[in-house]
């Protein structure tokens, strides 16, 4: 039997972005180890963080004890029994808490996110990353307090966090180490805080079924909650993004680009809308302009029926770099379709009988739109933006209770706005945006005239008028049958100038067997979007006008 032999300790590691192992999420765990060991240079120059606290202490010639090319990082311990201080002096800069909070300066410029900013991805963190209790301290009850968004000073918007003690990634570098200092030669399970969604496959059979990776693997993975954007939907559903790192030299930038700086920049919808807004925020930035966008990898956890305790991955969408025309006409739906503050009168009583006294007070809070989801969804696909508008159109909405275009209503302007700016694939789309909306206002202009003495009969025919057009359009499930609609919209509403002008580019959309679907799309934003006489009336059905505020 031959003897086994021992391989001897590393006093250096070195780390390679495309080495065997290495996943998306490990090279953005790779990634993060580059922003940490970069943001500590940055900071021991500017005496923000002492050069005897760095890894292996104070520097020789002013020049640290590792080096970052494009494809790789290598540390230098010095002594193979130095790794585990050298560890733990980088574990204990990258992974710190600061008022109550995450603090991860790899993350971050210059200058650190604000507090509630940083109470928005805690939030985020703990919807994916450090899910389990046992993987974070945090006090028992939340913690409330305001702030005044920069979008709106005059405003105070509510939140809460839950004060943070500690993380398992804080004493990550002991699982890395063995008891004598030395980088240990172990393999090392893979568990959900480092990977998440990572679990035994089979728990009759925990010990084959086990994630394991060896150290230099595992290191990566502790640095993935750096290099990664994990942001939450709301307090149940949160979303991770994993950028596609291919340099690590210039990745330091982008990572610190991808990280939100306003409070309106944490508001997010799907995982499509987060990825993309996170290309926005970094072609925004000139010092990384010349770097190619990374692709974004972006992951939905959410709760499941078969396991309610934990967020489960339920989505991916994969968003590909450098489609400039794609992050061109999301950035005009950030614009015309972003989070907006809403405030609202609140009555609040205490005491009883004649003691009793009702107090008045005025809470914000942010409402986000109900079709950006959709648009950054097929830009994501590379679908046309509008497709599958009719579901807004007809379905409800499973929070509410009510139908989803009810909140159409509020998103008017910015429809329109959309159809105006963004620049659309074919001439017959916009045409037939146009047509619709001109043949609106024939017949709501019809109507007025009719009804010009009866004001009450006059808002409620324009209610009737567009329910009617909006189940004719929703309804049609044939190419057949939209055609049919269509014509019969047009006809109704007269001449048509739009149509006269464009008829040859509008006429494959209503004929062609493979459009219709996108056609009866077009013809329902055109509804929704319709700003013209009676536009406030038409999106409400009769008995629901009351139910929308502001």
């Amino acid at each position: 039997m031959a003897a086994t032999v021992k391989t001897k300790a590393p006093s250096i590691l070195t780390l390679n972005l495309f080495a065997p192992g290495m996943s998306m999420l490990h090279r953005a765990g790779l990634g993060g180890l580059a922003c940490s060991l970069k943001a500590m240079e940055r900071d021991v120059r500017a005496k923000q963080w002492k050069a005897v606290d760095c890894p292996g202490g104070k520097w020789t010639n002013e020049k640290p004890p590792w080096m970052i090319t494009e494809q790789s990082i290598t540390l230098e311990f010095g002594e193979a029994e130095n790794a585990a201080e050298w560890l733990k002096a980088l574990f204990l800069y990258s992974f710190q808490t600061k008022e109550d909070l995450f603090f991860l300066p790899g993350q971050y410029q210059k200058t650190p996110p604000s507090h509630p900013i940083r109470a928005y991805l805690q939030q985020g963190i703990t919807l994916t990353f450090l899910q389990h209790g046992l993987t974070r301290e945090l006090a028992k009850n939340a913690t409330p307090l305001s702030y005044n968004p920069d979008e709106d000073p005059k405003k105070s918007i509510q939140y809460e966090f839950k004060a943070c003690m500690s993380y398992k990634h804080q004493n990550g570098w002991k699982d890395l180490t063995d008891n004598k200092g030395r980088l240990s030669d172990k393999a090392i399970e893979v568990v959900g805080p480092l990977c998440p969604g990572a679990v035994v496959r089979h728990n009759a059979f925990a010990g084959p079924t086990k994630l394991k990776d060896v150290p230099a693997l595992i290191l990566p993975l502790y640095f993935a909650l750096i290099g990664c954007l994990p942001l939450s939907i709301n307090r149940g559903c949160g979303v991770l993004l994993v950028p596609d790192v291919v340099d690590l030299t210039t990745f330091p930038a982008v990572r610190q680009a991808m990280t939100p700086t306003t409070t309106r920049e944490c508001q997010i919808t799907v995982a499509s809308d987060a990825a993309l807004q996170t290309q926005l925020r970094i072609r925004a930035k000139t010092e990384t302009h010349k770097a190619a966008l990374p692709t974004c990898h972006a992951v939905t956890f959410q709760p499941t029926p078969w396991a309610s305790q934990q967020k489960s991955r339920v989505d991916t969408i994969t968003v590909p770099a450098g489609r400039e025309e794609c992050l061109n006409q999301f950035s005009i739906a950030m614009n015309e379709l972003r989070p907006r503050i809403v405030s609202r009168d609140v009555e609040e009583s205490s005491g009883r009988g004649k003691a009793k006294v009702v107090t008045k007070r005025t809470e914000s809070f942010w409402v986000d739109s109900i079709v950006r989801p959709l648009v950054a969804t097929n830009l994501a696909r590379g679908q046309p933006w509008y497709q599958g508008f009719v579901d807004l159109m007809t379905k409800m909405d499973p929070v509410s209770k009510k139908p989803k275009r009810m909140k159409l209503f509020f998103e008017k302007e910015g429809l329109k706005a959309m159809t105006e700016k963004i620049m659309w694939q074919d001439q017959g789309e916009g045409a037939i945006v146009r047509a619709v909306h001109e043949a609106m206002k024939r017949l709501y202009g019809r109507i007025a005239k009719d009804y010009e003495k009866n004001p009450v009969g006059r808002r409620n025919k324009w209610k009737r008028e567009f329910e009617r057009w909006r189940l004719l359009f929703a309804g049609a499930k044939t190419s057949d049958q939209l055609r049919k609609a269509f014509c019969d919209f047009m006809s109704r509403a007269g001449m048509n100038s739009v149509l006269q002008e464009h008829w040859s580019v509008v006429l494959p959309w209503i004929t062609s067997t493979e459009k219709w679907q996108l056609t009866r799309d077009l013809s329902l934003l055109a509804l929704a979007s319709y700003s013209g006489t009676g536009a406030k009336e038409i999106e409400l059905p009769l008995d629901e006008t009351a139910a929308i505020t502001e």
